[in-house]
């Protein structure tokens, strides 16, 4: 929520200079597929590696190894862009090869239930923010592990409020309006003659 929401104030400072910044998250964390989720989140950055890398590098028109290729290109200078330690461009490749695998029909798509579609893209993504915080793979190795494997940790009481936060934290990333659609809801933005946005 940290970035979306500096995000969602850099629009909203825009707008008292009446600036009018584009959006640049859509709630991410509701994608159905791992396309979505690259259309829902930083959306400029994406807009970017799409418009300046994958395109120019031909994107899905010369075959599908081609675009299984160009996939996996960008979004290995898209995790190179971050910064320059190969955690990054691990991240990177991990999204290509998502994005190459949802192409080919191996994940879950926008036919399936949604509720399967989420749950998969949100772990996936959630695997691959490992990638992009650890400063080493061996980090990321380690954070994995914990993630996965069952370890001595806290009380069956701690177990259960954890769980019953997870359980809150999920219900409003997945439910809740994000914040500009709470506008449309309340009829603020027409109220504003913001109507637009």
């Amino acid at each position: 929520f940290d970035f979306s929401g500096y995000s969602d104030m850099a629009v909203g400072l825009a707008l008292m200079f009446g600036l009018r910044l584009p959006r640049n998250f859509n709630s991410p964390y509701k994608a159905v597929d791992v396309p979505d989720f690259w259309r829902r989140w930083h959306i400029s950055l994406s807009s970017v590696l799409r418009d300046y890398l994958y395109i120019p590098l031909g994107g899905n028109r010369k075959g599908e190894a081609r675009t299984y290729g160009n996939l996996i290109l960008t979004m290995l200078l898209g995790g190179l862009w971050h910064g320059a330690n190969w955690t990054f461009v691990a991240w990177g490749g991990y999204h290509g090869l998502l994005l190459s695998a949802a192409r080919a029909g191996f994940l879950p798509g926008s036919n399936a239930p949604k509720w399967l579609g989420r749950t998969v893209t949100f772990l996936l993504v959630v695997v691959g923010w490992v990638l992009f915080r650890a400063d080493t793979f061996t980090m990321a190795m380690g954070l994995l592990r914990r993630m996965f494997l069952w370890t001595q940790g806290p009380s069956i009481a701690g177990w259960a409020l954890l769980l019953i936060l997870l359980i809150i934290a999920a219900a409003l990333a997945h439910l809740a309006p994000n914040t500009f659609e709470l506008p449309h809801q309340w009829g603020l933005w027409s109220t504003l003659g913001l109507a637009g946005l």
